[in-house]
């Protein structure tokens, strides 16, 4: 008989939550990768390379060509890593590649150096044998480019091994302390002045939550780490007991969120099997992602609350679980996503209810409806500074120049908000960012330039949610600004707020 997750602490909150111990990742074995190595080492070459030079991304490509080669296993686990792991820490690669290498990283040929950061990571994060790491890289470089490039590989990969790590953080520390944070944790300086600056804000709010060198270091080590599998049980879909077994029946080890009372985090596998995630009773969900859609859908609200809106819902995820809530007391749902294609991920994540409308509008420009909306979500476009760890390729990719945009982009939707709401109705603005000039500065602008919304205190609904005990006060809640943290809460960096649609001037 299975063992049950062992029980850790009775809830005493309204859900009886339980939480158990954290799951703990299995532990792979080198040595049963070896049969499909150059197979797998050659699709990963193939992923990264269309990062690289197509500005692609690893989590729409990996999994389909998993798929169609037949890989899985222990070899779809290497292939993962070695795909996501190389992208976390490419900037550190490449500045070990200059450190061993006469030539700058800008002249070498793009597939030249997607082999190198392969062949780093294996030597220097996952448990490959030096010889095979380095005899791989060789072969893929000689298969894909030519015998120089080969020799080239040879030679930067045995340099690094000759350097050792002592000498390589000796050179590390001798740099500034920006350019040593920026190298060794692979974030651009612009990225680490913001999480700088975020950190320090939301302290200067009242959270107790640490904003020193030693606290940024850790959000930055975070998001080089891999994340766990979260996944989310819809209410009155699936129960999350029930989703648990099942994921138990996968071999996975599992525990029960402490963020989120639909959560469950998972050691591993592939959730996209489970029936529960194909037929839209759960499905792969940050548990802070969760936790805003909750908050969303359960923060008390006096008077009429059937009338919801899903400002900006693409790809879903949030509209599917606020609408799983809603649907248990009679809300009806609209998913407005302007991309059609991204509105086709809503319709697909939402096929299991039946209270949902999709919608396929500006956000900007979003149609008043009679009587007003009583709760709005706008899970604004962003950044995405609070996701790097999932989608590690966008930190090379964001640009602070486009900051004014996006702000001025969140701004429109946070008023339209505003404008569709009903008076004495809820607007939640959510992004994935912990950026202060798309949070909480453009929060409090916007609300002072209007004037008709007030800022609610969270802690109380947030109570409602999770047991007392999972929320210290450490976490993140500043009163009325909700902030997580890849390094405290193991969420995506979230934010959140709920407004109070007031008339003007009151």
């Amino acid at each position: 008989m299975r063992q049950k997750y062992p029980q850790k602490r009775q809830s005493s909150n309204s859900r009886g939550n339980r939480y158990v111990k954290r799951p703990q990742r299995k532990a792979s074995n080198s040595t049963q990768w070896q049969a499909q190595t150059d197979r797998v080492r050659t699709l990963v070459y193939q992923v990264l390379l269309a990062v690289e030079t197509r500005e692609s991304y690893a989590n729409l490509l990996l999994p389909p060509r998993l798929t169609r080669a037949q890989i899985g296993g222990r070899d779809a686990g290497f292939a993962t890593e070695l795909t996501y792991g190389t992208l976390r820490c490419q900037g550190y690669y490449d500045w070990i590649i200059e450190q061993c290498s006469s030539r700058p990283v800008a002249a070498l040929e793009k597939p030249v150096l997607v082999i190198l950061r392969m062949g780093l990571h294996q030597l220097l994060n996952m448990r490959v044998p030096t010889h095979a790491a380095v005899s791989e890289s060789v072969n893929l470089a000689k298969q894909e480019v030519n015998q120089g490039a080969a020799g080239l590989v040879n030679g930067v990969l045995r340099g690094a091994l000759r350097l050792g790590e002592d000498e390589l953080q000796r050179r590390l520390n001798s740099l500034s302390p920006t350019a040593r944070l920026a190298r060794r944790y692979s974030h651009p300086a612009w990225i680490i002045a913001a999480y700088r600056a975020a950190l320090s804000e939301h302290q200067k709010l009242g959270a107790e939550i640490p904003a020193d060198d030693a606290s940024l270091e850790a959000l930055l080590a975070a998001n080089n780490r891999p994340p766990y599998i979260n996944l989310v049980a819809r209410p009155g879909l699936i129960a999350r007991e029930d989703l648990a077994d099942r994921v138990e029946e996968s071999e996975q080890d599992v525990a029960y969120s402490t963020l989120s009372p639909w959560g469950l985090i998972v050691s591993g596998g592939d959730p996209a099997d489970l029936e529960a995630v194909i037929n839209g009773q759960a499905a792969v969900e940050d548990q802070g992602s969760q936790l805003i859609a909750g908050l969303a859908a359960e923060y008390p609200l006096s008077g009429r609350d059937k009338i919801w809106l899903d400002l900006c819902a693409g790809p879903g995820g949030k509209t599917a679980l606020m609408a799983a809530l809603g649907r248990e007391r009679g809300a009806k749902v609209f998913a407005n996503e302007i991309s059609p294609h991204r509105a086709k991920l809503v319709e697909d994540s939402v096929k299991a209810l039946d209270n949902v409308e999709v919608v396929c509008k500006d956000g900007t420009d979003f149609p008043s409806r009679e009587g007003g909306f009583d709760r709005v979500l706008v899970d604004a476009p962003c950044t995405g500074l609070g996701a790097l760890r999932r989608h590690p390729e966008s930190r090379y990719r964001s640009r602070n120049e486009t900051i004014p945009e996006i702000t001025a982009l969140q701004a429109r939707l946070l008023g339209r908000a505003l404008d569709v709401c009903r008076e004495g109705g809820l607007v939640i603005y959510a992004t994935c960012s912990p950026h202060p000039a798309e949070t909480t500065f453009l929060v409090e602008r916007v609300l002072k330039e209007r004037g008709d919304g007030q800022l609610l205190d969270l802690g109380d609904a947030i109570g409602q949610l999770i047991a007392a005990d999972a929320w210290p006060s450490s976490l993140g809640c500043a009163d009325k600004y909700l902030q997580l943290w890849p390094h405290i809460h193991s969420s995506d960096a979230m934010f959140a707020v709920v407004i109070a649609k007031n008339r003007k001037g009151v």
